[in-house]
């Protein structure tokens, strides 16, 4: 009996252990430089609100910011008010979602699947890089992923249950989303919502009724209607232009930034951003078909093709745009892998196992390809949990030790994904030229960008940095201001003559991007030498 009341002790206190975890997990790292283009224009956009008051118009370099509506910046005020402006505060709330997000997929598959397939979900999600890096950053993505995963998760307890109370926070969920990233967050869950009650067979107007829509409506509008009436108002209607038109509509039917590609892209992402674990993709879905008793699998089958076709179609593709597939998704791998206990499935493990040896070579050439991070190729070495894990998982597997043999495997995974958060993040962020141009400047310099600049710029300096167009914009900067610094990037400088008053002081190819920054100071009077 006794044994019984512990078992059942440590079974209540999972969920706090998972969320422990999985805060450990995801915020390792987060201190590190800010240096993508997206998480420094949403962590200076909050920044800039913070210091004005202004809960209404987002700005960046103070100047209207139309991507996003502000729900991500609220959260990222409120950790800058108690912690200070910095890159931890900044992605603070992303870890936090992260950890909902994880959580809330633990709960909901150990009520329908069992706890075998809550902990593999678990598993499955920690063990993705993708995932990992994804809630590391101050963009709005974690918040999406977790409104959008639980707006469905509410929706399929509420056709179960038949529960007023979880239909109307099913459409609090879907407003906060609309708060967070747009009609998007409406849009794609309705579509799965829809696309299940077809399937499924349940598509009447009883079960329309059930999940009260009008109310919902109501709720909805409620909560992200006012937020878009007063920026419409405060913008003369710029905002709402720039962002349904320029930032959904046009990203729907036209590549934008270079980030297009063929309809195939969409899967690929998912695949990719699951790995490892994503290599049982095609035994999994099979899986789901023969376990037609379980509605759950076909509702997270539903789930995860509808994101894929819908960002399969649009013209604009990036991996983050297909991550909230990745709960739904790692629910179904989660099922499979709970009951994987034979060789049968020698393929993907051994694929997995490879994997997991190559990860220290992958590194070392990856680093390699970057020339600003050559010096850290020997940080590869780091890897060598993979390599051991390996080497286990392969003993295992031989031994027909098949749940050890993929839990050895995760956990080398899991052991990667904070040697990356931790020491790989930290050491290549160091390497970010914005931080090494600060040196450069002080409070009292007077500072231009030609163009185009990198987005970390703001971020880091705090203040406006001047807009300069024109090459006689150029010159008269540096007539007026001898002692100021104009940002920019090679390829603009490259179409415009300035060796006559101005002289490169700096330039470093941008991580991982084919722009280059260039910091000019006024000819006679440079201080440093150009960092190649």
């Amino acid at each position: 009996m006794n044994f019984l009341f512990s078992q059942m002790q440590i079974r209540n206190w999972i969920p706090a252990i998972i969320f422990f975890i999985s805060f450990f997990s995801l915020s390792v790292g987060i201190n590190g430089d800010i240096f993508i283009v997206d998480e420094a224009r949403n962590a200076e956009c909050a920044r800039e609100m913070l210091e004005r008051g202004d809960l209404i118009v987002p700005t960046y370099n103070y100047e209207l910011r139309t991507d996003k509506p502000p729900l991500h910046y609220y959260f990222m005020m409120i950790s800058y008010s108690l912690f200070g402006v910095s890159e931890w505060s900044a992605r603070l709330f992303s870890v936090l979602f992260g950890c909902f997000t994880i959580l809330i997929s633990y709960l909901f598959a150990k009520h329908w699947l069992g706890i075998k397939t809550a902990v593999w979900t678990v598993v499955v999600l920690l063990s993705s890089l993708h995932f990992s890096v994804l809630f590391h950053m101050s963009v709005p993505d974690p918040y999406l992923i977790f409104f959008i995963t639980s707006s469905l998760f509410l929706f399929f307890d509420c056709l179960k249950n038949k529960s007023k109370a979880k239909a109307y926070l099913m459409y609090l969920c879907l407003g906060l989303g609309a708060l967070t990233k747009g009609p998007i967050a409406i849009a794609l869950p309705g579509l799965i919502m829809l696309l299940y009650l077809i399937f499924s067979k349940q598509f009447s107007l009883k079960a329309i009724l059930l999940l009260r829509p009008f109310e919902g409506l109501l709720i909805v509008l409620f909560t992200a209607l006012p937020w878009y009436l007063a920026v419409h108002q405060q913008t003369d209607g710029a905002w709402t232009k720039g962002f349904f038109v320029e930032h959904n509509l046009d990203r729907f039917a036209n590549t934008k930034e270079g980030h297009g590609g063929t309809l195939f892209m969409a899967p690929v992402f998912v695949l990719a951003g699951m790995l490892p674990f994503s290599v049982f993709f095609i035994r999994a879905i099979k899986k789901v078909f023969v376990s037609r008793e379980k509605p759950l699998l076909i509702f997270a089958l539903t789930a995860t093709l509808c994101v894929v076709g819908f960002f399969a179609v649009s013209s604009t593709r990036l991996p983050n745009y297909t991550a909230p597939a990745y709960p739904f998704f790692a629910i179904i791998l989660a099922h499979y892998l709970s009951d994987l206990n034979t060789k049968k499935h020698r393929i993907e493990i051994i694929i997995l196992i490879i994997f997991s040896a190559l990860l220290i070579p992958a590194v070392y050439f990856g680093l390699h390809s970057e020339p600003e991070l050559q010096s850290l190729q020997k940080l590869a070495v780091l890897f060598l949990p993979s390599f051991l894990a390996s080497i286990a998982a392969f003993y295992y597997y031989r031994k027909n030790k098949i749940q050890t043999s993929l839990t050895v495997l995760a956990s080398g995974f899991f052991i990667c994904s904070l040697v990356i958060s931790q020491l790989m993040f930290s050491a290549v962020a160091a390497e970010n030229p914005v931080k090494k141009t600060l040196a450069l400047t002080d409070c009292d310099t007077h500072i231009a960008y030609f163009k185009k600049f990198n987005a970390s710029f703001p971020f880091y300096l705090k203040r406006k940095i001047e807009t300069l167009e024109t090459n006689k914009e150029l010159e008269d900067f540096f007539t007026q201001y001898p002692q100021g610094i104009v940002i920019s990037q090679k390829r603009k400088l490259n179409e415009t003559n300035f060796s006559a008053y101005a002289q490169i002081c700096f330039e470093q190819k941008d991580l991982f991007e084919g722009r280059t920054t260039i910091v000019l100071k006024s000819l006679g009077k440079i201080s440093k030498t150009t960092n190649d």
